[in-house]
């Protein structure tokens, strides 16, 4: 038997229904965001016992902000009642979700060496910046260009950065 749980991604949940057509707003956790088409993929349903349902999206739609669904086979708001506040997950293998990364306390290497770490971030309109505050416990901006930033690792949480001294 395969296991759910290490093949499922816990995305967000069923705020409320929507509407009388059995439609549910749907709360999609903050640290995701949305990179492929929903309509005829599978959502999994997850109740307080742990009990999964599976469903195809129907529709799926933003309305003021909000994301709504229409799973198949619910059709009326009395039927949709009793999915409100489950959790919704997808698939792995689908790819619907992305993670968004926060460089928030990423080491800071400059050349080779622990400079010190991301303590605030900021985006002035054009591009990120890092505010970083070094061993020596001075604190500045770095630009998130390639002027400035070598590499990003995810992995590890680290920022490899060149170029810097004109920045301190």
């Amino acid at each position: 038997m395969m296991d759910l749980n290490k093949q499922l991604t816990e995305v967000g949940k069923l705020a409320s229904t929507h509407g009388i057509k059995g439609e549910f707003k749907f709360w999609l956790n903050t640290e995701f965001y949305l990179v492929d088409e929903l309509v005829g993929k599978q959502l999994f349903l997850k109740d307080n016992k742990n009990n999964f349902d599976v469903y195809t999206i129907e529709r799926f739609y933003t309305l003021k902000n909000k994301l709504i669904v229409k799973l198949e086979g619910i059709d009326n708001v009395n039927d949709a009642q009793k999915y409100v506040q489950q959790i919704v997950l997808f698939k792995n293998d689908d790819n619907l979700v992305e993670k968004e990364i926060s460089l928030l306390d990423y080491k800071i290497l400059f050349e080779e060496k622990n400079f010190g770490k991301v303590i605030e971030l900021m985006n002035n309109g054009v591009y990120d910046l890092v505010k970083v505050k070094s061993t020596d416990n001075k604190e500045f901006w770095i630009p998130c260009v390639d002027e400035y930033v070598q590499e990003y690792d995810d992995e590890n949480m680290i920022l490899k950065v060149k170029n810097i001294e004109g920045l301190m």
